[in-house]
């Protein structure tokens, strides 16, 4: 026993030596350097792992005569945006000092950086009334061509007074909407009094509480309420809530259960200290690692002209880590 130590210790002895030395300390770094490109590049590709994963259970759909074509342009939308992505960070990282930022009164700057880079692989069109309210979807073929069996659900998180969008997609879809705001007392405009519309007197927000007399209550809860795991399309128009309301989903849910998102982003125009904007761009990080892809975005012209404020914007969002019917996975 002592004969093999002994071997040990001058086999180690020898490997410490500066010409053996040298060599493993190289091959470590080259090694630690691979793992973390990998791990970069996985990062960079997540897009493209979670499209690959359903593509061979993907189907062509209502705007597509063949699988094969929907899967190649998803591919092609995912690395069009992930340009986009790579162009933001590096634009952020070159202007430490600041100068980049919105100056003047103006929040055109600001949404320069979130470009709605990633192309629907359906028809686009707007849905709703023309002036506020209406909304930029993805393949409403797809939609239309579900049948009640396939049990279609929106959310609509915000309804107020106007609810063209929601009377438009009850009119040409076979989808139950499912609408929530404490601030009114039932549907009101367009959709009042159809029996494919639910409504409920609570906010949606990021946790479940009774404050100042209104009901809030998290998407998870709801949902679980209704008995719903999947929603088609889900609205959120909240008024500034939306962050709370989308950070609790991004925390409470693995894949968040939507196929498309409609959201109306509220933003200070206070954007010029750059510790606020970093940490809206932190939330927009956020979603896309989530794998949402913003497909569309239209600023809020009544409200801007109005208030003369450009910090209200719509956005409109695909998730690409689903198995939905926009993907082509049932």
């Amino acid at each position: 026993m002592s004969g093999t130590t002994t071997t040990v210790k001058h086999i180690v002895k020898g490997l410490l030596r500066p010409r053996f030395l040298f060599p493993a300390c190289i091959a470590t770094v080259l090694l630690l350097s691979t793992v973390y490109y990998h791990r970069l590049t996985d990062d960079y590709n997540d897009g493209y792992m979670f499209l690959d994963r359903y593509d061979s259970k993907r189907k062509a759909g209502p705007y597509f005569d063949d699988s094969t074509e929907l899967s190649r342009k998803l591919m092609k939308a995912e690395k069009l945006y992930q340009k986009q992505v790579s162009m933001r960070k590096k634009i952020i990282e070159q202007n430490v000092d600041g100068a980049w930022l919105p100056r003047g009164g103006t929040m055109m700057p600001f949404w320069w950086y979130f470009q709605p880079a990633f192309n629907c692989p359906h028809e686009v069109e707007r849905v709703g009334r023309y002036n506020d309210g209406g909304k930029w979807m993805c393949g409403m073929s797809v939609l239309e061509s579900m049948t009640v069996e396939d049990k279609c659900v929106i959310y609509s998180l915000g309804v107020f007074d106007d609810s063209s969008w929601e009377k438009e997609m009850i009119d040409r879809t076979k989808c139950q909407v499912y609408a929530f705001d404490a601030s009114v007392n039932g549907i009101a405009g367009d959709a009042a009094g159809s029996s494919n519309i639910h409504f409920f007197k609570y906010f949606v927000g990021g946790e479940d509480k009774v404050e100042d007399g209104y009901t809030w209550k998290t998407l998870k809860t709801i949902m679980k309420e209704n008995g719903h795991t999947w929603i088609d399309v889900l609205k959120i128009d909240i008024e500034g809530n939306e962050y709370a309301a989308l950070g609790a989903m991004m925390d409470q849910f693995d894949v968040l259960p939507f196929s498309q998102l409609q959201l109306e982003i509220h933003v200070n125009s206070n954007v010029e200290d750059k510790e606020k904007f970093m940490k809206f761009v932190n939330w927009w990080e956020s979603l896309e690692a989530h794998h949402l892809r913003p497909f569309w975005s239209e600023l809020n012209l009544v409200y801007s002209r109005l208030q003369k404020n450009l910090g209200l914007s719509e956005y409109s969002f695909i998730n690409i880590d689903s198995k939905n019917r926009l993907l082509g996975v049932a």
